[in-house]
């Protein structure tokens, strides 16, 4: 679907602002620890301070199985840096700077951000098909550009897309083609801060960081960071206040809120009084109802609600020109098989093109897990964690008395079982048919032919008698 012409020739109204990003690109060097910190970012993961929601209309969580995560924002027009953290200097995961401008030069992307072909139906409509359950969108990222027109703050859609709003748009989406509604949001805000915060990672830090100094909005250096005037907190805490209440009052039924950092100024028994049956992340209050451990599995099964994120494309969170390529549907459904073998759900990412479309790519992925859901979705819906590793040596959920053990690509080992009565069945899903194998002292051995493997997850249903 395309903008209204008059919308387009409206002239960019002349601001200074911030990109967005999720958590940082998953390259070598870096990890979610790297970035939380700065952003204020902080998770407690024990029973006393997860305070997991009761409410009936939040209970499809865990259930869910699969989500997409939509990081997206002004730093998409320049192609070659994610999300907010590219206006950031001397980052661990990129020491040489080689996906780095000033905050100046960021901000002035605005001026550019025209998502013409912003069609989220056509998003979504894909992903349905291919078995997502809900879809989460950056509303608005740490370089505080809103993607919708709030009455709060100067720096968004309201500005320079007069008469937009790509939030509205993405939850009718989302409602049409049967996905919960998502929605992330960074109480971290770099415009808003700009005069008084650093652009030189880590300069706040001088225990991790010794000698390195306070960048301005230029990148150059500055003895100290200004003094915030008095009131200014004030005024931000109710700025980021105003922003998440619209968030949470102007679209009905808002399923899922993903906060992405601090301050905390909304309590949760506030947010559930506005949407009784959200699901809240814990990055703003320290706890929540699920878990979220970002880009590598955690040591061990989570207990309770979790999910873990994930970055589908070659690239970082946030739209770069490494997004026109992603990493097979193997690599997806591998991720996506060992989550929900412990019982979590995959949020997995894509970055939209400035002109508000999906690369091809995205629909080809989608349609290869389109075709494995239909012969193999039943090993990842409807399913319960099961006992991988310590009795499997491949992924396994249970439903009743099947097992289905979710073999990886590249999986060339005998896939084994233990500690199991005899089963009555094992066939491979895709095809139906009977494998191999062999069962002796409670241990079972399955041979999938190397003329039955692909390089998809190749899923074996073991049936046992009840």
């Amino acid at each position: 679907m395309y903008w209204l012409p008059l919308v387009l020739l409206i002239p960019a109204i002349l601001a200074t602002s911030t990109a967005a990003a999720g958590d940082g690109p998953k390259q070598p060097g870096t990890t979610a620890q790297n970035r939380h910190p700065s952003i204020g970012v902080e998770q407690r993961t024990t029973k006393e301070t997860f305070r997991r929601t009761t409410h009936p209309d939040a209970q499809w969580f865990p259930k869910a199985g699969l989500g997409l995560f939509i990081h997206w924002g002004i730093s998409s027009v320049h192609g070659g840096i994610d999300l907010s953290w590219g206006m950031m200097a001397n980052k661990p995961w990129d020491p040489d700077n080689r996906a780095v401008i000033t905050p100046e030069e960021y901000y002035k992307l605005a001026q550019q951000f025209r998502p013409y072909r912003y069609d989220p139906d056509k998003w979504l409509r894909a992903a349905h098909e291919a078995g997502f359950r809900y879809a989460v969108m950056t509303a608005r990222h740490h370089d505080g550009f809103a993607l919708w027109p709030s009455d709060f703050g100067d720096l968004g859609v309201k500005q320079y897309l007069p008469g937009v709003d790509l939030v509205a748009r993405f939850v009718q989406a989302c409602r049409n083609n049967g996905l919960k509604v998502g929605l992330y949001y960074s109480p971290p805000d770099w415009y808003f801060n700009r005069e008084y915060m650093s652009f030189n990672y880590g300069s706040t830090d001088q225990q991790r960081f010794p000698g390195r100094q306070h960048y301005n909005l230029r990148h150059e250096p500055i003895p100290a960071i200004p003094a915030k005037p008095q009131g200014f907190e004030e005024k931000y805490r109710a700025y980021v206040r105003g922003q998440i209440e619209e968030l949470l009052t102007r679209y009905g039924k808002i399923d899922v809120i993903w906060f992405d950092g601090g301050p905390e100024v909304i309590s949760i028994d506030e947010i559930r009084a506005l949407q009784p049956g959200i699901v809240i992340n814990p990055r703003m209050h320290g706890y929540g109802d699920f878990q979220t451990p970002e880009c590598r599995m955690p040591d061990g099964p989570p207990e309770g609600w979790w999910e873990l994120c994930d970055i589908w494309p070659n690239g970082p969170w946030g739209y770069t020109k490494s997004h026109e390529s992603y990493k097979p549907a193997g690599w997806m459904l591998a991720q996506l098989t060992k989550v929900r073998s412990w019982g979590g759900n995959l949020l997995i990412n894509v970055g939209p093109r400035p002109t508000g479309e999906l690369p091809d790519v995205y629909y080809q992925r989608l349609g290869e897990v389109a075709a494995w859901m239909k012969h193999s979705g039943e090993a990842v819906f409807g399913v319960e964690r099961g006992p991988y590793p310590e009795r499997c040596n491949v992924p396994t959920t249970i439903r009743g008395r099947a097992w289905y053990l979710c073999t990886p690509p590249g999986f060339k080992d005998p896939v084994v079982a233990s500690s199991v009565s005899r089963p009555t069945s094992v066939r491979l899903l895709r095809t139906g048919q009977e494998v191999p194998y062999s069962f002796e002292n409670g241990k079972l051995r399955v041979d999938i032919p190397d003329e039955a493997r692909t390089d998809l997850v190749d899923v074996v249903a073991i049936g046992f008698a009840a």
